[in-house]
């Protein structure tokens, strides 16, 4: 598992690898298999669909559940020594990784999609949350409702993350979050951020840290959406961060001059909305432009078609559109 994901101690094991050669690798390291109670035969003949091994010390218990209709096989490591035994576990089982389950997202085959979905979940893989998202309007309803769920649990997986790690990692930077940057890439920084505004966790210190770290990002259309997401969220002790956020100077942005203007006005406008300076009623075009901008960030609406509230809300959607 990558460093941007949370803690695990489950393992999906590769789709084709048998009960039979599961419990051989877990039998060869000394785990002792409980015996089987299933009161009804498994759908597919041999291929236990529950089980559990224990460790000799009694200090680690394992469990193994089997779907038989995506293939999808998962350890669970559980006690004080769980972490030890699925590393042993993993050096002697084919496994599904996050490469390998992000070509299964990506296959024509409804089954091998599904199982992607499920083992995405079962390992808290937030790195795949972009690969997940355009699944949830996939024209197969099984798809399209299991990929709503397992983007749903991977965001939630996302603020764990934070919380269990945070304390250790965020020495140098107290007040940012040290995982926020191996989120994945640009494109699933930005949907962490999205996420985290539409799920209505609302700002608590985690979500402040996070904002903090993605002001600083190395992509400056993460910086511009944190930016957003903070002035939605009332974030006003980001002031100083905003103030300071580096945006776009040169076309190598993909922006035009117009569009890069457009961006200062907008921090300008966001610094005046979390100042709660009072709005100019200015009749000329800049007092216009300030004033539809502030309206625009803070989700404020007449009911009168906008651009530039269009503009403001196609940055906060899901998947992400390109605002270049």
């Amino acid at each position: 598992m990558s460093s941007s994901e949370p803690e695990n101690v489950r393992l999906v094991v590769a789709p084709d690898t048998g009960f039979a050669a599961i419990a051989a690798a877990l039998a060869g390291l000394g785990l002792a298999e409980g015996p089987d109670d299933a009161v009804t035969p498994p759908m597919i003949p041999g291929e236990r669909e529950l089980a559990y091994w224990t460790a000799p010390d009694g200090d680690a218990l394992v469990h193994y559940s089997f779907n038989p209709v995506v293939r999808l096989r998962v350890l669970a490591f559980s006690g004080g020594d769980a972490l030890r035994w699925r590393a042993a576990a993993s050096a002697r089982l084919p496994l599904l990784g996050p490469a390998d389950i992000r070509r299964l997202l990506q296959s024509s085959e409804p089954r091998d999609v599904l199982l992607g979905l499920f083992a995405a979940a079962e390992l808290k893989a937030v790195s795949l949350l972009a690969d997940v998202e355009p699944l949830r309007i996939h024209r197969d309803q099984r798809i399209s409702q299991a990929a709503g769920r397992t983007a749903e649990a991977l965001a939630l997986a996302v603020l764990e993350l934070g919380a269990e790690r945070l304390a250790a990692e965020q020495r140098r930077h107290p007040g940012r979050s040290a995982l926020f940057p191996r989120f994945g890439d640009a494109a699933a920084r930005r949907e962490v951020l999205i996420w985290l505004l539409r799920d209505g966790h609302g700002l608590n210190e985690e979500v402040a840290r996070m904002l903090r770290s993605a002001l600083v990002d190395s992509d400056w259309r993460v910086r511009v959406t944190a930016m957003l997401v903070a002035v939605r969220l009332r974030a006003v002790a980001l002031w100083p961060e905003i103030r300071r956020i580096e945006l776009p100077t040169t076309s190598r942005s993909g922006l035009d001059g117009g569009r890069r203007s457009l961006l200062r006005a907008a921090r300008k406008a966001a610094l005046a909305e979390l100042a709660g300076e009072p709005a100019l009623a200015g009749a000329d075009d800049k007092s216009r432009l300030m004033a539809r901008l502030r309206d625009a960030l803070a989700g404020r609406s007449d009911g009168r078609p906008d651009d530039l509230r269009d503009w403001i809300e196609s940055w906060l959607e899901l998947p992400a559109p390109d605002p270049g």
